[in-house]
């Protein structure tokens, strides 16, 4: 006589079970660590703007020391605030830090449409900024708010 035992098989990650602690998904612990080192980087850039070190470049274009920190320092400082936040909101398990990713996107698009519009910032430089950002944002779009296990993750966080 073969006994059948009762096994009961593991949680999916995004299931809801009071008992159960919820798995964060793998890209989102990648993106957690992204973000602490970007926020880093871009800090970094700034400081050696200001020392005169390296070439300073935007869009893939060189640009002039006075250039670099009077159009893409704002910018850059902003985003490496924002990064900082991100940092935090995802390894927090924050609700809204999908919100601050989708925030970075928006506001380098609404910069460039800006600065192109009012002719202090090169046309092609303004357009692969525009073009950039639309693509990676909305393929972050799709991964925050679209993909199952990841959008699965978040309304999870939102009822604890």
């Amino acid at each position: 006589m073969a006994f059948r035992q009762n096994i009961r098989r593991p949680l999916a990650p995004w299931t809801t079970n009071s008992t159960h602690q919820m798995k964060q998904p793998f890209a989102i612990r990648i993106l957690t660590w992204f973000s602490a080192f970007a926020s880093i980087g871009m800090f970094l850039s700034i400081l050696l703007a200001v020392m005169d070190v390296g070439p300073h470049i935007m869009g893939g274009e060189r640009v002039t020391r006075s250039e670099w920190l009077r159009i893409a320092a704002p910018l850059v400082g902003s985003i490496g605030c924002l990064m900082a936040l991100i940092a935090y909101a995802l390894h927090a398990g924050k609700t809204w830090s999908r919100h601050v990713v989708m925030a970075v996107f928006s506001l380098i698009i609404l910069y460039a449409s800006t600065l192109g519009a009012l002719s202090v910032l090169r046309h092609t430089i303004m357009w692969r900024a525009i073009v950039n950002a639309s693509l990676f944002g909305s393929a972050a779009v799709w991964y925050f708010y679209f993909k199952p296990n990841v959008a699965a993750y978040f309304r999870e966080l939102v009822r604890r």
